[in-house]
């Protein structure tokens, strides 16, 4: 795995990402890194921004962008928690929600999920926002089956990422 920093390479306006497509170079180097045999990990970080000079761009966003671009099978979230909980995970009782369907409008079905989030450390729209460009890649890639939201340096990571199905954490697929 390597990590690729947005900066210089992606910029944005008004915190959006020109013309709504990544840069051609960002796609090239991303591509050139996986026939390397490389993991690109992507994060959120600041850029360089039209309007206001600089904005967080959120890795989530720009992931979308890459299964599009890239044509991926899969796509990898990685989090500080197992997957998605029906509550924040400071609170007790909260519990792995295993799988998540998205229609075709993107709406996802979650039932009995707390979408209540401090923000305390997340800085580019937590929770809903995570979910929604999941979702967005399900709606934009269509070679991409499965996104699997897995805690950082876990089992399920590394199986998602070699592109194996992981034995925990939360799936989102297409509502058939």
């Amino acid at each position: 795995a390597v990590t690729v920093s947005p900066c210089p390479f992606v910029g944005t306006v008004a915190k959006k990402l020109r013309g709504s497509r990544l840069p051609r170079d960002a796609v090239k180097g991303i591509r050139s890194l996986l026939h390397r045999g490389l993991v690109p990990v992507v994060h959120g970080d600041a850029v360089l921004d039209e309007v206001q000079n600089v904005a967080i761009l959120s890795g989530d966003i720009w992931m979308v962008e890459l299964c599009r671009e890239l044509g991926a099978r899969s796509a990898v979230f990685v989090t500080d928690v197992d997957g998605v909980l029906t509550k924040p995970p400071s609170e007790k009782g909260a519990e792995l929600i295993r799988e998540i369907l998205v229609d075709k409008t993107g709406k996802l079905e979650l039932r009995g999920v707390s979408m209540n989030c401090d923000g305390a450390h997340d800085v580019t729209g937590g929770l809903q926002a995570k979910l929604q460009c999941a979702a967005d890649v399900l709606l934009q890639a269509p070679t991409v089956e499965a996104v699997y939201i897995v805690r950082a340096g876990s089992i399920a990571a590394i199986e998602a990422m070699r592109g194996v199905p992981p034995q925990s954490g939360t799936t989102l697929r297409r509502h058939k």
